[in-house]
């Protein structure tokens, strides 16, 4: 009777064990399955651009941050949430939104991109994007988009053999604050697409923002940002269709020179 007994008992807890290893892991699979990775939902339903849509998975934002005192200059990758640029327009030319929350510090693309030597190790980089991204910095948790409305992307005149020279001129929202900016972007044909290339600096206090020290004062970084767009706008009236690497992956950035810092 007792050898019965343990027997039932061993079934009944072989069977209990056989539904929870169901319960945890076929949804898993089934997420595994329903959402697949950047490169799987690329492959699998690739998504045709219209004219001056921003491919977004090869277009990025780098920030330079100088530094104050004994601080450290930083390089900063983000991304873009969505974006339109009418290429010519003089009026309502298009919107770009910032991603705030994707914003990195010391990637080595980031560093490379604005023209910063040696790399930052992880932990020290993941401190500076904490701060960043904090409620006295940035603030995403209030403010996680900024914008660019843009009124007007025209032609400049061209010399010589120089590459294609835009002048955008638009407002610019960050932390809640609007302001008016004004700057150039070369643009070069790239695979279909026009890629634009091009900077702006701002002023943190201008937008209520603080810059960040530390160690009263003696570490910190410095009030102006020079912001870079490295963004590929679909060209022409035939769309594209827009791969999950984007169509320069395998392309370094552009490394711009001690200028851009200015």
């Amino acid at each position: 009777m007792k050898t019965r007994r343990w027997l039932l008992l061993a079934l009944l807890t072989a069977g209990m064990g056989h539904l929870v290893w169901r319960a945890g892991g076929e949804p898993a699979a089934q997420a595994q399955q329903t959402a697949p990775s950047a490169g799987q939902r690329g492959a699998q339903a690739p998504r045709t651009l219209k004219p001056g849509e921003i491919e977004l998975q090869s277009s990025r934002i780098y920030t330079f941050v100088g530094k104050t005192g004994l601080g450290h200059d930083h390089g900063i990758e983000g991304r873009l949430r969505s974006g339109q640029l009418n290429v010519g327009a003089k009026e309502k030319a298009g919107r770009l939104e910032f991603d705030l929350r994707t914003f990195v510090a010391d990637t080595a693309a980031a560093r490379q991109y604005v023209g910063l030597a040696g790399q930052t190790d992880r932990k020290t980089a993941d401190k500076v994007t904490a701060n960043m991204l904090s409620a006295a910095v940035l603030d995403v948790a209030r403010f996680p988009i900024a914008t660019f409305d843009v009124a007007s992307v025209v032609p400049l005149p061209r010399q010589g053999n120089q590459p294609q020279q835009y002048q955008l001129i638009g407002d610019f929202t960050l932390h809640g604050v609007k302001r008016q900016i004004r700057f150039q972007a070369q643009g070069d044909p790239v695979q279909g697409f026009l890629r634009l290339r091009g900077q702006f600096s701002i002023r943190q206090t201008d937008f209520g923002i603080t810059p960040y020290t530390q160690a009263l004062g003696a570490v910190g970084v410095a009030d102006q940002l020079t912001i870079h767009g490295d963004l590929y706008v679909m060209a022409g009236e035939t769309p594209a269709t827009a791969e999950s690497e984007g169509p320069v992956s395998a392309q370094q950035p552009a490394r711009p020179g001690k200028a851009g810092r200015q």
